[in-house]
């Protein structure tokens, strides 16, 4: 075999080591400004006030992707927090699914390419969604926060589209997150919850 030969041959096999290497060598993304864990300690400390709400996606075809079966968890909105909540939702760009006055995530999105402080997922409050999809997290105390909420396809619940074409909802999976402000005497609903046409006449 001549070296042109085994230079065409070899010649794939290197470019793929290289995207390989490429791949697993990307540089992660992380917010810039440091985590500092007392001040998010202090604000989850048990408060006197509410929040509830639902976060719900409904597909014009029947079906329903909620946090039904999942859970919500509440951040304070420390500066390192603001800047994590702008690398995950809010430099994306906007599709068909994009809720009007809040950010959402699919499963199906590219992976986020920043690495999260463990500390700052630590720092936080979960609570469980009912089988509607509504919440209640109680005991909060004032102040600026991020929820976020699991979003689950609810596989039991007829849907035209999926009847009659057998699609599957698991990339509309995800989460749907807002930052809200709690104040004394003034419980916050908060409404995730946003409609989106996908009859079998108006498919994806």
């Amino acid at each position: 075999m001549g070296n042109l030969q085994r230079q065409t041959l070899w010649a794939p096999i290197v470019l793929m080591a290289g995207l390989l290497i490429g791949c697993e060598t990307a540089p992660k993304v992380q917010p810039t400004i440091p985590f500092h864990f007392e001040p998010a300690r202090r604000q989850l400390s048990p408060g006197a006030e509410e929040i509830a709400g639902s976060a719900i996606l409904w597909l014009s075809s029947g079906g329903i992707i909620s946090c039904a079966g999942s859970e919500v968890t509440l951040y304070p909105l420390t500066p390192y927090a603001r800047e994590w909540f702008h690398l995950t939702y809010e430099t994306m760009e906007k599709s068909r699914l994009t809720p009007p006055d809040f950010a959402y995530r699919s499963n199906s999105e590219e992976p986020l390419s920043f690495q999260s402080d463990p500390a700052f997922l630590r720092q936080s409050r979960s609570v469980p969604c009912n089988e509607d999809g509504h919440f209640l997290i109680d005991r909060v105390a004032e102040g600026d926060y991020i929820l976020v909420a699991r979003l689950r396809w609810q596989s039991h619940i007829w849907d035209e589209h999926q009847f009659f074409n057998g699609h599957r909802y698991h990339k509309y999976e995800g989460t749907a997150a807002k930052k809200i402000r709690v104040f004394h005497g003034r419980n916050p609903v908060v409404s995730l919850r946003w409609s989106v046409a996908n009859s079998r006449f108006n498919l994806w």
